[in-house]
């Protein structure tokens, strides 16, 4: 039961300080349950990154409910879910509550820019860690870039891309 009660505040902490969605948690989940905690190991949150980022839902729905499950199976998975989701479902329903006031209010507003710079830090770290801890060989670098390519000019589908990736690592990488 303690660990259940340590995923659950684990991912709120996380949860109620991440602005910017589920990519700006990414780095705050990998130094809280890898560099802190020690819970999982880096190789074993690249995998959930991975595995998060093909699944259906939002990513940081999807690695609460990975880890979670890893550490304490299903009733973690819960646990670990309800904890991410609880901060911004509460957040959400004050604004709601709230919205007019806001909407139009300047500090609110100066706020959101001030967070902007910090979450696409938080982006850049979150790449700059898999890239690190992640790639083996040249060949991961040239789909890096050719898939960013073909997001920008194409337009394609994030999970085309990401299938056509997968069945590439499949008979290319090892």
């Amino acid at each position: 039961m303690v660990l259940l009660l340590r995923l659950f505040i684990e991912f709120f902490k996380i949860g109620i300080v991440t602005f910017g969605g589920g990519q700006a948690m990414l780095p705050l989940l990998q130094h809280s349950f890898v560099t802190e905690l020690h819970w999982i190991t880096q190789e074993r949150f690249l995998y959930f990154v991975s595995v998060a980022e093909v699944t259906p839902g939002p990513v940081a729905l999807n690695m609460s409910t990975f880890i979670g499950y890893e550490l304490s199976g299903v009733i973690g998975s819960a646990f670990a879910t309800l904890g991410v989701v609880m901060p911004s479902f509460l957040v959400i329903l004050a604004v709601a509550h709230f919205e007019k006031k806001f909407k139009e209010n300047v500090i609110y507003k100066r706020f959101m820019l001030g967070v902007k710079p910090v979450i696409i830090a938080l982006l850049i770290n979150a790449i700059y860690l898999i890239v690190n801890r992640g790639f083996v060989g040249f060949i991961p670098y040239i789909m890096a870039i050719v898939s960013l390519a073909v997001f920008i000019l194409y337009k394609k589908s994030p999970v085309l891309i990401l299938l056509i990736a997968g069945v590439i690592g499949v008979f290319v990488l090892r």
